[in-house]
């Protein structure tokens, strides 16, 4: 975990970070005009919006919070691409949610596979909780 959060705090990657978040507007809008897909599964993990320190680094504290309402609604959004989709805030969580959360990944991913593959029950979709 170290390694890759170090290589993200590098002076040398601070212009790609800044470009990301530049863009993310921009390219949650093109992603939620692909769909709709149905009744595709998704599972959409996200960072706690509470948790906005990566952005606190290269922005203001007022554009911090503005670009964490923005992204937290566009993940609200992705939702509304399939019928069967429900999303997990990672409470405590960066962006690297796999480094911070990997508990919630190894506990949430393995009975998603079994629902798409309809060996397990579908869970109320449409919902998002913080866990």
């Amino acid at each position: 975990m170290g390694d890759l959060q170090g290589e993200d705090q590098c002076s040398l990657n601070m212009h790609v970070i800044l470009g990301e978040y530049i863009a993310g507007e921009q390219d949650g809008h093109e992603t939620l005009h692909t769909g709709p897909y149905g009744d595709l599964p998704i599972l959409i993990f996200s960072q706690d919006p509470a948790n906005s320190e990566d952005m606190r680094q290269i922005l203001s504290p007022k554009a911090a919070a503005e670009v964490s309402s923005v992204w937290n609604q566009m993940q609200e959004d992705l939702k509304k691409l399939s019928t069967r989709s429900r999303r997990i805030i990672a409470k405590g969580s960066g962006h690297y949610i796999q480094l911070y959360r990997s508990d919630l990944l190894i506990k949430e991913v393995p009975p998603f596979i079994e629902q798409v593959r309809g060996n397990s029950p579908p869970p109320q979709y449409g919902t998002t909780i913080t866990e």
